[in-house]
């Protein structure tokens, strides 16, 4: 009996890896729960479901709420998440490019 336990168990663990084992509502509505609890509410951020990817839209002011915006649709049970969440940079200026010098040996 124990060992049709084991068997039933790697089985199901196995099925519900392989498959996902979320459909896009239940995805949907944890993430809709997430966003609304959250400070990332406020900056207008559009999301889409389809085949368990989260594809997010919109503009945040710093990317450490991009990175949010990312461990939320996870957290949600997204299989994978296509973050197109452009960051603002406040000044409009391109990024800066630093030159480091390694030392010789």
């Amino acid at each position: 009996m124990k060992k049709f336990y084991c068997i039933w168990v790697l089985w199901l663990s196995m099925a519900l890896w392989a498959g996902g084992g979320e459909d896009d509502a239940g995805i949907e509505a944890r993430l809709k729960s997430k966003l609304t609890r959250s400070k990332l509410r406020g900056d207008g951020l559009q999301y889409r479901v389809k085949d368990g990817v989260v594809e997010w839209t919109g503009k945040v002011g710093t990317p450490q709420r991009k990175g949010a915006a990312t461990r939320m649709a996870r957290s949600a049970g997204a299989r994978k998440v296509l973050n197109r969440i452009m960051v603002n940079g406040g000044s409009g200026a391109a990024p800066r490019r630093v030159a480091v010098r390694m030392p010789e040996r």
